[in-house]
């Protein structure tokens, strides 16, 4: 092997380390946001009195005020509110256009 298939090699194996390296920190910081947004959820629960469905029954989606609400509580601790919440596949509040067509 000469000095200049080292170099490459060498080069070659610390991108591939470096890229490992970030892409795993990326991964942990994701996990870390989600499980905060979690977090921040449950208190927007607690805070606003939201109470938790029964086991084996599906929440109810909640009215525009309280939504509002969770969403004011949601940006007080630095999250934006999620696009998608409320029923179905899309997500999305009532009378929104569906995505393809149509009004919830």
């Amino acid at each position: 092997m000469t000095l200049k298939q080292v170099h490459k090699t060498v080069f070659a194996l610390s991108v591939l380390l470096s890229l490992t390296f970030f892409g795993a920190q990326a991964s942990a910081q994701q996990q870390k946001s989600h499980e905060a947004m979690r977090e921040a959820f449950r208190a927007c629960n607690e805070e606003l009195g939201i109470e938790k469905p029964e086991p084996g029954q599906r929440p109810q989606a909640p009215d525009e005020e309280t939504r509002a609400k969770m969403d004011a509580c949601l940006k007080e601790k630095g999250f934006e509110p999620p696009s998608k919440f409320g029923p179905g596949p899309g997500g999305g509040r009532e009378g929104q256009e569906r995505p393809g067509g149509g009004v919830r």
